[in-house]
């Protein structure tokens, strides 16, 4: 059974239809969203700093409680040591989100230009609906992150927002073609 075959069936009838609203849905907020990050590019990357630093400083605390319940563990001092590096970093880009937008910066840029490659690979070998849209959603992320490490360190504190919202808007339009496509076949 192919692919397309087993999508159609999934979200063709009953509890189908409600799970293509909600991939409908989600491509609608990650459009939206996307474009909202495009023109507040500096807000963006602020927010995307805050937002991991936020991350990072709650693992870090849930690791420091967690090895106090863990005491006679042989590793107990460097789990802690880990657990406090984690929530300082964190607290850090909370405090300084402008210097951890920089930092931030290339390790982005790597992040685009790895997931971008496996979601253009993946997707031309499941060949899943409309998996052309998630290849060229793929390449535009391997762009974007080669543009901003080519740019680096000047683009720092515009350019995270700007391609976070890149990204989120073609992936947000992958899944309105996907949603799409299925239901054409489903029809059919």
């Amino acid at each position: 059974m192919s692919t397309q075959t087993m999508a159609a069936e999934f979200f063709g009838g009953g509890d189908g239809k409600s799970v293509r609203g909600w991939v409908i849905a989600a491509g609608i907020t990650l459009l939206a969203l996307g474009t909202l990050a495009v023109i507040y590019d500096t807000t963006a990357t602020f927010a995307s700093v805050v937002v991991f630093g936020s991350v990072l400083a709650l693992a870090g605390a849930m690791q420091i409680v967690h090895a106090f319940q863990v005491t006679d563990w042989k590793g107990f001092f460097l789990y802690l040591l880990d657990g406090i590096v984690r929530a300082v970093a964190g607290v850090l880009l909370i405090i300084y989100p402008g210097s951890g937008a920089v930092t931030l910066t290339l390790i982005l840029s790597f992040y685009f230009i790895a997931a971008g490659t496996f979601r253009a690979i993946a997707s031309t070998v499941v060949r899943f609906p409309a998996w052309g849209w998630s290849v060229a959603s793929g390449l535009i992320s391997v762009l974007l992150g080669v543009m901003l490490a080519l740019q680096w360190p000047a683009s720092g504190l515009w350019f995270i927002g700007l391609a976070v919202g890149i990204d989120m808007i073609f992936s947000g339009w992958a899944l309105l073609m996907f949603a799409s496509f299925v239901k054409k076949l489903a029809s059919a």
